[in-house]
């Protein structure tokens, strides 16, 4: 029963500690993201420029992934949380000291943007490979529900907050501000219990990646959904400018979708687990509706949200779940994919935008469905 106890208490204390260093670390990240993101439309207006931008935020993802999993294998994934939460806040209270010094540009907000995004790539390895050492595996599912919900709360909060602060704040200074509350976040991270039955990364470190074995078929499906999301994040901005000529529209279709996901979870919570093809092929049939009209955008931009947080939650339970002693390779492996797929994404829809206008999303839609279904035959076909 003291076992029991005591697991328990370690249990709560991990959670509180995990939460807490989201919350900050999602708040932050996405609040500067939509600085970046939203001072780019507003100063150029392009589509184009802001593909190239959120494209350029991602590429050193694709690379870094790599050296972040031979990193994982020779430190802990804690350890990794730490440090990056560290070297942000450094980021972030250099970037107000060089931006007092000399004026703010897009061209710097960028740089900034893209180093975080670096040291954020190996934070995001450590996040999801930690997780398994700190929870049960019955419990992971549950706790990736809480973070895609917290994601979500933070992106919504964050754009007003930001929205609102910058009425009386330069940007610099909001900087700062994120930069102090990431160096919060370190002390949240050291506090982590990791289980004594986890693998220590020296154990893993001399195992082959080469032996890891990747989900493929859920890794498609992964890949449709980050491509679905790029090309989204893209095309309703661009949409809300060009089509719906209104600012407050654009947030009101951001908040729809935030509030989708975070109604996932809640939605899925006492229903039988859909399969991730299920959720693939939902979302391409929402994405089939979603034209330049406003009272279309909204409830897909809603029902869109549903489906892409509980695809999320249902593949990284399922890849933090697979019995693997080399989990920080798999993970590593997935996530270059998952975010390469992003990068590809980001690079498309400027171009499915200027080919197929207000037609873009639609089309991608019907592609996806096609996949689907062929999917859905040849699956019935060998049974």
């Amino acid at each position: 029963m003291e076992q029991l106890d005591t697991a328990s208490a370690s249990d709560r204390h991990n959670l509180v500690c995990y939460l807490g260093s989201m919350i900050i670390t999602f708040f932050c990240f996405y609040g500067f993201n939509y600085l970046v993101t939203w001072l780019t439309i507003q100063k150029t207006g392009n589509p184009q420029t802001l593909g190239h931008v959120m494209a350029l935020m991602m590429l050193p993802a694709i690379g870094l992934n790599l050296v972040a999993g031979q990193v994982l294998s020779h430190y802990s994934a804690k350890t990794i949380m730490f440090v990056t939460d560290i070297l942000t806040a450094l980021l972030f209270i250099g970037a107000y000291g060089w931006f007092e010094i000399r004026n703010w540009t897009i061209t710097g907000l960028v740089v900034v943007a893209i180093l975080n995004k670096s040291i954020g790539v190996f934070y995001k390895l450590g996040n999801k490979t930690a997780l398994p050492e700190l929870f049960a595996s019955t419990r992971l599912k549950t706790i990736n529900g809480y973070q895609t919900q917290i994601r979500q709360l933070a992106i919504v909060s964050a754009t007003t907050i930001i929205t609102g602060a910058l009425l009386w704040l330069d940007p610099a200074t909001l900087i700062l501000i994120m930069g102090g509350a990431f160096g919060f976040s370190t002390w949240l991270d050291w506090q982590f219990q990791v289980s004594p039955s986890a693998p220590s990364p020296q154990g893993a470190k001399h195992s082959s990646y080469r032996s890891v074995a990747l989900p493929k078929w859920a890794l498609s499906y992964a890949v449709i959904g980050y491509l679905i999301d790029a090309v989204v994040a893209v095309c309703i901005p661009w949409i809300a400018v060009t089509y719906l000529q209104g600012h407050w529209q654009l947030s009101w279709l951001l908040t729809a979708n935030a509030l989708g996901i975070l109604l996932g979870p809640v939605v899925f919570r006492r229903s039988k687990p859909d399969t991730l093809l299920t959720l693939t092929l939902s979302a391409g049939i929402c994405l089939l509706f979603m034209r330049a009209s406003l009272y279309q955008l909204l409830p897909m931009m809603l029902v869109l949200g549903v489906l892409r947080s509980q695809t999320n939650i249902q593949f990284f339970t399922h890849i933090q779940q697979m019995p693997t002693s080399n989990r920080h390779a798999l993970m590593m492996w997935v996530l270059t994919i998952i975010d390469t797929s992003t990068v590809i994404g980001s690079l498309l829809a400027p171009r499915l935008i200027l080919h197929l206008g207000s037609w873009a999303l639609p089309m991608l839609g019907a592609v996806i469905v096609g996949f689907c279904l062929i999917k859905q035959a040849i699956d019935y076909h060998y049974r």
